[in-house]
């Protein structure tokens, strides 16, 4: 029990650190990614910042990293624990202050240099310097907080690119179970992609979905990309008729796999509000077909109603990577999916009884007018004619 308690105590301990640690140092930039050519050493700076109103002593780490799971989340280990030696990079940092103390409110630039030795391994090499400003521990366990930057550093000869996508799905979350599926009733849809990496360096691959109709006709504003200056500051956002994977550009690290996730949520569309400011608003399948009919079911005949019933649209998920290297090696992908989607659908429902007994109507005014009233009026003037000549046969 009493293990129990030191445990707890100490995993709240651990939250409130990194809270005040968050606060009290700084490290910028977080990630340097450049290239080294062999035999050659480069030096950059690393700005520390004590943001509280104490001293702060910096104890220095260097490890390397690896993809942790397929999240893509770091893994720091040494580099002696390191699966692919050919990726380390920790052995080659040097730091030109190993520990440091920071005066209350002090920034400092922390120098370091990377140098590639001659048994150098080409392509990407993956590290990080770790900042701790303390180390807490009791009988039972340890904390060792620590901020990190981490480095990606590229040396230039034999780079090659090998990767292959795993595997690609359409799920869905159903009472929260995750359920791999073709037929769908309801947003959203969801798509996730497991991209595998086999060669010495990282990359970044960018993939489009396009939802296709029965007629090959990709439906419109699907998704609301996001518009960024080079330096990632929020410009706009705008409705596409594709859905991005990893949009973000997240790395896949050497001799790792990542997975990539999206979803199909609604159809965005832009309005534009009395007050001459626009919004994004959004509508599900239904009324997506209802707006395409909505032309023709303005102008109803007397014989036409609207009416909704469930339809089944088969619809083809289309997933596309292009993607190009430094030397002009192309790589396409593509991959298809068909699936299933029902939805509510108003359509003009046409009264054929109705109409049947119109024409029934016309036929029988038609027959009347042209069969009957005539014999009818023959008959009246044959009757007229009798009556005449009775009259006229009385009075000689």
């Amino acid at each position: 029990m009493k293990k129990i308690i030191i445990l707890v105590l100490s995993i709240f301990s651990l939250l409130y650190l990194n809270t005040a640690l968050a606060w009290s140092l700084w490290v910028s930039p977080l990630k340097y990614e450049f290239t080294v050519n062999s035999w050659d050493s480069k030096s950059w700076l690393i700005k520390v910042s004590n943001n509280s109103d104490s001293p702060m002593t910096l104890y220095t780490s260097k490890e390397d990293f690896i993809a942790w799971d397929d999240t893509g989340t770091p893994k720091f280990v040494k580099p002696e624990d390191q699966t692919y030696p050919e990726l380390s990079l920790a052995n080659w940092i040097k730091l030109e202050e190993e520990n440091l103390t920071l005066a209350p409110r002090e920034t400092r630039e922390v120098k370091f240099k990377i140098n590639v030795p001659k048994d150098w391994e080409p392509g990407w090499h993956y590290g990080a310097i770790f900042f701790s400003p303390w180390v807490w521990a009791s009988s039972q366990v340890s904390i060792v907080q620590r901020l990190w930057v981490l480095l990606l550093i590229n040396v230039p000869w034999d780079v090659k690119i090998s990767w292959f996508v795993d595997k690609f799905s359409v799920w869905q979350n159903k009472s929260g179970k995750f359920e791999e599926k073709t037929n769908f009733a309801n947003f959203p849809i969801n798509f996730d992609l497991l991209f595998k990496n086999d060669w010495n360096v990282h990359l970044k691959p960018v993939w489009k979905i396009e939802i296709l109709d029965e007629n090959n006709i990709p439906l419109k504003n699907i998704w609301r990309a996001t518009l960024t200056s080079p330096a990632w500051a929020y410009i706009w956002e705008k409705m596409v008729d594709f859905i991005p994977l990893n949009e973000t550009l997240w790395n896949v690290l050497p001799k790792s796999e990542r997975k990539f996730e999206s979803s199909w949520e609604w159809f965005w569309y832009t309005v534009l509000n009395t007050d001459w400011t626009k919004s994004v608003k959004f509508k599900n399948l239904s009324d997506y077909y209802a707006e395409v009919a909505s032309e023709k079911q303005a102008y109803l005949n007397f014989w036409e109603q609207v009416h909704t019933r469930t339809v089944s649209k088969n619809m083809k998920v289309v997933m596309t990577l292009s993607y190009e290297w430094k030397d002009k090696e192309k790589k396409d992908f593509k991959e298809e999916k068909t699936i299933k989607i029902a939805y509510d659908e108003k359509y003009v429902w046409i009264n054929y009884y109705l109409i049947f007994i119109l024409i029934l109507l016309i036929w029988a005014l038609f027959y009347y007018f042209t069969q009957v009233a005539p014999k009818n009026q023959a008959r009246k003037e044959e009757e007229l004619k009798r009556k005449i000549m009775e009259e006229m046969s009385k009075h000689k």
